[in-house]
């Protein structure tokens, strides 16, 4: 059949030609979900359940994604369009067509979000991800340009194909010509639809009805996003003031200390079976390793307050004892704090005479006064960049970013030339973001990953196998952790406290079940400070067989200042309280105190 005789066969059969476009542009809503679910289709297994289950399988609730659903929206629009023969002209399809685009960029906004994040959609708290986030993502990318004509082609003859579609559904030759039949089953669809609506309203926002509207997500989103709005404006630090209040306490011993954050290093290493083999091997070498050269090592997991992404507020939250899970909080701190110093853990070493260093090693860098701002925040003393690592070496990966070897030594042979007070150094590991490959050597000598050469060419992380990007994931977490045991090992103070912590579960190798933990190590020489840490839930070793620590991510604040007043200080004082999940965004310091008092 040739091209232009499509329209005449639309026009000979319009129930089926009506029911085919309907259900093809409302199963093209649910795609996206579908395409970014690790998980298999739930639809089939409703077919063997039992009879009640299946029912409610069928028509209510179905827990994985599938295209066998129903858009209310669409739905409804579309029956208007069969039942209103006014509605058949250009102005009203052209609305139509763009209500459409929009349900369908709501999809797409909202199964990025829930794969990639784990995260609701809530604009208010990801409008700053998806703007500057993007802009940055094709910043950092290599993109050949005949990928952006492919891009912007195939979208033009999409939307083109999309409009067609509208068209002939809503046209007095389909639309207006079907059955009575269709008719009649389009408006047992409609009550259906509206039935759900009225008895289960806003669950409808939720991705696992068989109905969904639009107009119940939207609802939420907004809902979600003035809740976020709110908490935001009312932030108040003078509790968040009280709880880290360490007037009066001193270190005596002032070790060097390592916070150090592994990027995508997240618990789906302790979730799946293949995983988990490989990691404890690896765990029990790089273990046996620091042993035989006389460190010590505990380990735990610790909640993360961000899944799949946002780095920073990980890295905050443990930085500054507060629980930042969303990007406008964390923007008002950046904002709020240019001036006023927050009571954060950088503030309480420089307080007991120490230097604080960071390392940011991407090789594209932010602009020199979006930069002051991200400084002033943190309150280091001096900030690595890219430029001042003298490297010409290839670069990797995200950002990109040179070796870790070589950032991470390079930094420290910095510090130690600047200075001969004690430092706190902080830093996350560019080498193990995604897509994780391709990964750097590791060399003897890290001075010789300085050699000009060509960039490695970038792997299409979306254009292999999963087995392949699962192996990938765990190739770069070994690389860095390989590095980073390399790096301890090399450590001249012989106090020296190191912290390595995961920021977040990794994308696309991980799902909702596999939890918000990431793992917790400190290492150290001192093997009474390594073994006081089992008082607070940890393991020794690098493995957490048993996790039984409450810990959040917020919480490294309060456990590290503790534990160096514990270990080092005069003990003039009594130790401040440990407060393992930090002190929420919102809410009195009391019940945090209180629980904090009952720990070790």
């Amino acid at each position: 059949m040739g091209f232009r005789a499509w329209p005449l066969w639309f026009k000979k059969h319009p129930d089926l030609s009506f029911w085919l476009l309907f259900a093809l542009l409302n199963c093209l809503l649910f795609l996206p979900g579908v395409l970014t679910s690790e998980e298999g289709s739930g639809f089939w297994s409703a077919v063997t359940s039992a009879p009640a289950q299946r029912w409610y399988i069928l028509g209510v609730w179905r827990p994985t994604a599938d295209v066998g659903r129903l858009h209310l929206e669409w739905l409804l629009l579309t029956a208007f369009f069969v039942a209103a023969p006014f509605l058949r002209r250009t102005a009203p399809r052209l609305l139509l067509f763009l209500g459409y685009l929009f349900a369908l960029v709501y999809a797409l906004y909202e199964a990025v979000l829930r794969s990639l994040y784990q995260m609701e959609p809530v604009f208010y708290s990801q409008y700053r991800m998806l703007t500057e986030g993007v802009a940055f993502v094709f910043e950092s990318l290599t993109i050949p340009l005949h990928y952006y004509l492919l891009v912007f082609g195939g979208g033009g003859l999409l939307l083109a194909g999309l409009y067609a579609a509208i068209r002939l559904l809503t046209s007095q030759s389909v639309a207006g010509s079907i059955s009575r039949f269709s008719q009649a089953l389009l408006a047992l669809l409609v009550v259906f639809g509206l039935g759900q609506a009225v008895r289960f309203q806003h669950y409808l926002a939720q991705p696992e009805m068989v109905v969904s509207s639009l107009f119940f997500k939207v609802q939420a989103n907004v809902a979600a996003s003035e809740k976020v709005y709110q908490t935001v404006r009312s932030f108040d630090d003078a509790y968040v003031r009280r709880a880290y209040d360490y007037q009066g306490q001193k270190l005596v011993t002032k070790p060097n200390v390592y916070l150090l954050f592994v990027e995508s290093y997240g618990s789906v290493l302790y979730k799946r079976p293949d995983y988990l083999g490989q990691y404890t091997a690896l765990a029990d070498e790089l273990e046996a390793t620091l042993t035989a050269n006389g460190w010590r090592a505990a380990s735990a997991l610790s909640e993360a307050p961000t899944w799949g992404g946002g780095s920073w507020m990980s890295y905050t939250s443990a930085l500054f004892g507060l629980d930042i899970d969303s990007d406008p909080e964390y923007e008002m701190l950046m904002d709020r704090y240019q001036v006023d110093d927050f009571p954060d853990l950088g503030g309480f070493l420089k307080d007991q005479g120490y230097r604080f260093y960071g390392l940011s090693s991407i090789a594209l860098e932010l602009p020199d006064a979006k930069w002051d701002r991200y400084l002033r925040f943190y309150g280091a003393d001096r900030w690595l960049r890219y430029r001042d690592l003298g490297y010409v070496g290839p670069k990797y990966g995200w950002g990109p970013a040179p070796a870790d070897q070589y950032a991470l030594n390079r930094a420290r042979a910095e510090v130690r030339q600047e200075t001969d007070l004690p430092y706190l150094f902080f830093t996350i590991t560019q080498n193990s973001h995604y897509p994780w490959a391709p990964l750097p050597v590791i060399a003897d000598d890290w001075q010789t990953l300085n050699v000009a050469a060509d960039d490695p060419l970038p792997i299409d992380a979306e254009g292999i196998l999963h087995e392949t990007r699962r192996q990938n994931y765990f190739d770069a977490v070994e690389y860095d952790l390989r590095v980073l045991v390399d790096f301890i090992l090399n450590e001249e103070d012989p106090n020296a406290l190191f912290v390595l912590v995961g920021d977040h579960q990794p994308p696309r190798v991980s799902r909702k079940d596999d939890g918000w933990e990431t793992p917790v190590h400190i290492i150290s020489r001192d093997a009474a400070l390594v073994e006081s840490l089992t008082a607070y839930g940890f393991e020794a070793g690098l493995d957490v067989a048993t996790p039984t620590s409450s810990l959040h991510h917020a919480g490294i604040h309060s456990l590290l200042a503790r534990l160096l007043l514990d270990s080092y200080g005069e003990h003039r004082l009594a130790l401040p309280p440990f407060l393992p999940k930090g002190i929420p965004f919102l809410g009195t310091v009391v019940a945090q105190i209180q629980e904090g008092e009952k720990t070790p």
